[in-house]
């Protein structure tokens, strides 16, 4: 997490822009009087430069993850592998399969409010999709097996409707 955060700071200030330069004085030939005492410089004040706004997301633009995005990433493929759990180790009795589904989406209601939010951020979707994909597709078999055998419990249903809308 230090690591990524670093890199982080370190890439926003490789992408700063530099001061600009400021013009050479120009050459004076010597004067034949005395040289008068010259008077110190005024201070420059040094502005950074304005850091530039990120373009609006759009449907080709390459998602750069925050930290959070990591976060959020990591809690999707835990939540996604308590799911198989769940329906592995109860794959003969749907009414506990239900009951112990229904916690776990109870106890990561902010994890599903923030993925559905997502909907309306294609870029950061495809992201968390490639992130999630693998260990999606490993657990597969374990969802498929409770699949099978509670496909027409009207509980289960009606939990899997709720998750899509």
């Amino acid at each position: 997490m230090k690591v990524q955060a670093l890199l982080l700071l370190l890439v926003a200030g490789c992408a700063a822009r530099p001061a600009p330069a400021r013009p050479a004085a120009p050459h004076r030939a010597p004067a034949a009087a005395a040289p008068k005492p010259v008077a110190a410089p005024e201070p420059v004040a040094v502005v950074a430069p304005a850091p530039e706004a990120p373009p609006p997301p759009s449907g080709d633009a390459e998602f750069v993850p925050t930290a959070a995005d990591q976060v959020f990433a990591q809690r999707v493929i835990a939540f996604v592998d308590e799911m198989a759990a769940v329906m592995d180790r109860h794959k003969d009795d749907c009414g506990r399969m239900v009951d112990d589904l229904e916690l776990l989406v109870q106890r990561n209601q902010d994890l599903l409010l923030i993925g559905k939010q997502m909907k309306d951020n294609p870029p950061r979707l495809r992201w968390l999709e490639k992130q999630v994909e693998s260990r999606l597709q490993a657990a597969m078999p374990r969802f498929m097996a409770g699949f099978q055998t509670c496909q027409n419990d009207a509980r289960m249903m009606a939990l899997f409707r709720k998750l899509g809308s």
